[in-house]
Parts: structure tokens; C-alpha cells; sequence
């Protein structure tokens, strides 16, 4: 008896240090050590995530979107954080376990979706990535995303791309149903995500039907057709509703009569603004990525006609990154993910041409979906964080792809060794691995180092970075002693965080003031609102709107609002800046000025 107990020990000894051992285990270790070192560091207060925390429980109040409050985004996102607060109560808390939730299933859709082409260990680099790069990357991480929005439609497309890839395995027709589904919650959501998840199927349809275009057609309407019964009614409804002025003039759902402070800040992400220099550095980035490849080669196989060969391609990569840093100057950060677009076309060329196989399939199209869904930064690609993290997560998949896969294939046929594609790989992998075990390490520290100031309020439990929260905590305790639970406040040109933390009420429709998006008679409709509601103080942040083309709230845009405020309110307290009351938006020093109603009468 005692011998048969022992043996159960050693067994189940022996099945718990093999699941250590797994691949997956690294992936997993990375996800929940990022976790605890961001642990309540992900809201990086002013910019953006007032409008998440509180718009939400706007609608839950009854308040109406798009006509009782701006919004530029489809109507999913706002109403399912507004029905979860509506469940679990109104508190960051509920946004941030949304958030927690929704990296999971990027992290179990990336990794089903790197098992196409990869093999466990590959996929789980190809996985820690995704964690490091979009997930956790301190200058903006996707549990408190800019946008929850992005993020959403973000978990769609990805399942969107995954349901694809099962297609092309399979061709059953409930996949293309679930494609379509997804494509239509993704376009009720994001546009561009559901614009990225209909030319992905589109692609996977063409790649299996290239010369039956029949098949194609009727297959393509079998996903067609389930997205637009969900996309069609929910348009249909909001300009009926609301109306079409509204929705496709004033918060602009179509991208149609875009403000110029709009398409200056979306030429800066794609790269059109600068389109020569832009291209120019994605040449740069290509030789920063042939130079890493020939060195995993050189390590891999330190013969003397290897070094004949790649030396002269690395010294030649080196002047083609020194001249474009030169010419960059700060502008380029050496990142090789700048070179992605011409990766992914070059891999689209390549499994079009070699589709023989389930492999070159699957390579096809999460290349068509990477290149799609790239096309709003297609000639500037992030390097992951608060933007390039809804965009990467397929790109890199396809980035471990080439180390692991693709150029220890291309050095055996090459060096004609055997031996050579396995060293090849181990290289390949171990350089991906470390790459990513300094980057876990320096972003832990950021997160630990940046995010100090602790913020216990009514709503919210959170660490601010330490370059604003002193003041933004000063702030929020000259708000609760002053004012009472519920009481209306506005805070300009954004930062409705102190309006949640604090459990106090906005009536403002533009909850951002982003330039141009509001109109003259939206000024005179801010003033009356501010004057009926007799709003007592008004926080005026110091938030550059540089990104947009101007700079300050009240002196460069919204003179009009900025001029009555002036006229009709007077400062009673700045918190940071040295206390200077006359300090003005875009000073280095971060500060919030408290203006509080004058006695008129």
C-alpha cells in the first residue's frame, strides 16, 4: 500500500515538473508578472481616460450618445461598460477587471492563432511578445486602454482572423457565419477593425477560391450577410434616432467632414505627413532587421564562407541605419517593426505563390489581416503601447515567424547543412527570448518607478505617474471638500477622470475639446449649459493639444468658451506651476487651475 502511494507521488511529481517545463509556461509567467508589477498602474489620468471612466455612467443616468454626448466612435463599446456598471456599480475597478479579461482572450486568440504557423515554443515567444509590446508596455497598456472601443474591436478582428484560419483548415460554413458575426460586432465598434476583419475573410476566400468564383461569391455572401443584419440595423437606427447631421456630420461615425485638426493627427500616425521621411525610415528599419538575421546566422554557423558573406551585408545594413539616423534625428527610434509593410507583402507574394500547403494558407492570411489592419500607421508602425498594441499582435506572430521558421529554413538551403537550421533557430529563439526578458525587467521598473503617487477616492483606487498625480491628488481633495457628491463641475479642455473619481457630474456634451469639433453655436450651447446649471468651478488642466495642430484651450481654440469663462469666473487655487495663477497651457510644468464663479449681480 505504502509502495503504490509512493509511486502516485512520484507520478504526480513527474506530471507537475513536466507542465513547468512547457513552453507555455514562459508566456503565462510573463503575463502575471506584468500584471503584478503594473498592478494598478495602468490609467495614465487626463488624456482620453476621463471620457472611458465617465461616459459610461452617463448613459447609465439616462443621458442619450451622440446627442447628448460627442462621441466619434460606433455606439458598442460605451453602452457594454455602461451595462457593466450598471451590474457590478460604477467604480474603475469594473473597467479594469473588463480589461484584465480582455487581455486574456487576446493572449488565448494570439496564441490559437501563432499554433497555425508555429510550433509551442515558437508560439509562446510569439505570445510574450504580445504581452510585453501591446499588452503591458508602460507608455500605454491595453487594461486601461485609450479607448475601450480599440480595444474591443481589437478581440473581435483577432477572432475574426482565427475563425478564418479555421475556415481555410476546414471550409465549414458555420465558420464564415461566425466571421461574419464577428465582422459585424467589430464594425458597431471600431470601424477599422471591421474594415481589417472583412478583407481578412475576403483574402482567406480568394486564396481558397482563386479560380472558382462562384464558390467564392456565394461563400463570401455567407459571411457578408450576417454581418451586415448586425451592422446595418444598429447605423440605421442611430440616423433615424438621432439623425444623419448628427451622426455622420457632427461626430463623423462615416469619417466624413473630418476637421483639419482630425486629419492632421491622423497624417502624424500614418506617416502621410512626413511621407518621404516616413518611407525613408522604414528602408532603415529593414536594415536594422537583415542585420539582426545575419547575425543569428554568423552565431548559428561560424564558418568562414558564412563570414565572407554576411559580414559585408551587416557593415552595409550599418551605413544604410546610420545614414537614416542621421537624418532622422530623434524622429527614429531603430525599431524593425518600422519595416513591417514591406515584410508583409513580401510574405502575401510569397504564400500566394507556394499554396500547396495548410501552412502557406494560414501564412496568407494572418499576413493580409496584419497588412490590413496596419493600414491606419502603414508608414509609421509603433512599437507596440498606447496606440501600436491594437495593431501588432498578428505582425508579431509574424516577426517570431521569420527568426524561428523562415530563416533557419532559408540558412539550410543556403549553407546545405543539416545541422546549420537548428543552430539557426536556437539562435533565432534564444535572441527573441532575452530581447523580451530585459524588456519585461525595464518595463516592470518603469511601472514601479513612474507610477507611485497612491489615489484612494470614492471611485477609484489607483497609482498616478509621479510627474502629475501630487497634483492631480490636490486637485481631487480641494473637489471633495469643496464641492458635494453629485454636484456639477466641468474640467477643460479634458480630464473627466476628477469628475468620476470624485463622484461628480458633467453636463458638458464634448467631454474633449479636441480643436475643430466644436462649433460656434457648440460654444454658445457650453456657455448656456455652464450658466443654467450655475456650475461653481471649473478646472482648467494644463492638456497641449499639439497632436491636433494647436496648442491651449481659450487662447489658440474655443476663445469664445474661454472668454466667458474668464469674464465669469476667477482663480481661486493652481496646483503645481509654482502656484502661478496667470501660468498657461503649455508650460513644462504640469498644473490644474481651480476657477470658481463670481458673485454677479
Amino acid at each position: 500500500m505504502g509502495r503504490v502511494n509512493l509511486d502516485n507521488q512520484t507520478e504526480k511529481t513527474a506530471n507537475w515538473k513536466t507542465f513547468l517545463w512547457k513552453p507555455e509556461m514562459g508566456m503565462i509567467l510573463s503575463w502575471l508578472s506584468m500584471l503584478v508589477f503594473s498592478w494598478r498602474r495602468w490609467t495614465a489620468p487626463i488624456a482620453d481616460s476621463g471620457r472611458e471612466m465617465d461616459l459610461p455612467l452617463r448613459l447609465l443616468r439616462g443621458e442619450v450618445l451622440y446627442r447628448d454626448i460627442s462621441y466619434l466612435y460606433p455606439p458598442l463599446a460605451p453602452y457594454l461598460n455602461s451595462l457593466l456598471y450598471r451590474v457590478f456599480g460604477p467604480h474603475l475597478d469594473v473597467l479594469h477587471c473588463a480589461g484584465i479579461i480582455c487581455s486574456v482572450l487576446i493572449v488565448v486568440i494570439s496564441y490559437s492563432i501563432a499554433r497555425r504557423i508555429l510550433d509551442r515554443t515558437g508560439s509562446s515567444i510569439a505570445v510574450t511578445a504580445i504581452i510585453v509590446l501591446c499588452l503591458f508596455k508602460p507608455s500605454g497598456n491595453l487594461i486601461s486602454p485609450y479607448a475601450f472601443a480599440a480595444l474591443y474591436g481589437m478581440i473581435f478582428s483577432l477572432a475574426t482572423l482565427l475563425v478564418s484560419l479555421r475556415y481555410a483548415e476546414t471550409k465549414n460554413d458555420r465558420e464564415l457565419i461566425s466571421a461574419g458575426i464577428l465582422i459585424g460586432l467589430a464594425v458597431i465598434t471600431k470601424q477599422e477593425f471591421g474594415l481589417a476583419s472583412a478583407i481578412t475573410i475576403t483574402g482567406t476566400l480568394t486564396f481558397i477560391y482563386r479560380n472558382q468564383w462562384k464558390f467564392f461569391v456565394r461563400n463570401l455572401l455567407g459571411a457578408a450577410i450576417p454581418a451586415m443584419l448586425i451592422a446595418l440595423p444598429v447605423y440605421s437606427f442611430l440616423i433615424w434616432h438621432i439623425g444623419w447631421r448628427t451622426i455622420v456630420e457632427d461626430c463623423h461615425l462615416f469619417y466624413t467632414h473630418l476637421p483639419a485638426s482630425v486629419v492632421f493627427y491622423n497624417s502624424q500616425r500614418t506617416g502621410m505627413d512626413r511621407p518621404f521621411l516616413s518611407i525613408l525610415q522604414m528602408f532603415g528599419a529593414e536594415a536594422v532587421a537583415i542585420a539582426a538575421l545575419s547575425l543569428v546566422v554568423i552565431l548559428s554557423d561560424r564558418t568562414r564562407k558564412t563570414f565572407i558573406r554576411l559580414i559585408p551585408v551587416m557593415a552595409g545594413s550599418g551605413i544604410v541605419i546610420a545614414a537614416v539616423a542621421f537624418v532622422s534625428g530623434t524622429q527614429w527610434d531603430g525599431s524593425p517593426l518600422r519595416a513591417l509593410p514591406l515584410l508583409l507583402v513580401a510574405m502575401i507574394v510569397y504564400s500566394w505563390r507556394k499554396c500547396d500547403r495548410n501552412a502557406d494558407a494560414a501564412l496568407f492570411v494572418i499576413s493580409v489581416y496584419s497588412l490590413a489592419i496596419l493600414a491606419r500607421v502603414s508608414l509609421r508602425v509603433p512599437s507596440g503601447g498606447a496606440f501600436g498594441g491594437y495593431f501588432l499582435p498578428a505582425s508579431l506572430i509574424l516577426f517570431c515567424y521569420l527568426f524561428t521558421v523562415a530563416l533557419p529554413r532559408l540558412a539550410g538551403q543556403w549553407a546545405e547543412n543539416e545541422p546549420v537550421v537548428k543552430q539557426v533557430r536556437i539562435y533565432g529563439a534564444a535572441i527573441l527570448i532575452v530581447t523580451l526578458t530585459i524588456m519585461l525587467i525595464v518595463f516592470g521598473i518603469r511601472f514601479r518607478r513612474n507610477y507611485n503617487i497612491e489615489l484612494i477616492a470614492e471611485r477609484g483606487h489607483l497609482y498616478l505617474p509621479r510627474s502629475s498625480g501630487p497634483v492631480i491628488k490636490q486637485a481631487i481633495d480641494y473637489i471633495e471638500t469643496s464641492t458635494q457628491p453629485g454636484e456639477q463641475i466641468a474640467v477643460l479642455p479634458e480630464g473627466s477622470d476628477i469628475v468620476f473619481l470624485t463622484a461628480r457630474t458633467t453636463a458638458l456634451r464634448h467631454q474633449i475639446m479636441i480643436p475643430g469639433l466644436m462649433s460656434g453655436s457648440d460654444e454658445q450651447t457650453a456657455i448656456a449649459l455652464l450658466d443654467r446649471n450655475k456650475v461653481q468651478y471649473i478646472l482648467i488642466v494644463n492638456r497641449p493639444m499639439r497632436e491636433f495642430g494647436l496648442e491651449a484651450f481659450g487662447r489658440d481654440f474655443y476663445t469664445n468658451l474661454g472668454g466667458w469663462i474668464d469674464a465669469h469666473y476667477s482663480t481661486v487655487a493652481v496646483f503645481g506651476g509654482n502656484g502661478n495663477p496667470d501660468i498657461q497651457i503649455g508650460d513644462r510644468n504640469f498644473f490644474v487651475k481651480v476657477k470658481k464663479k463670481m458673485n454677479t449681480k
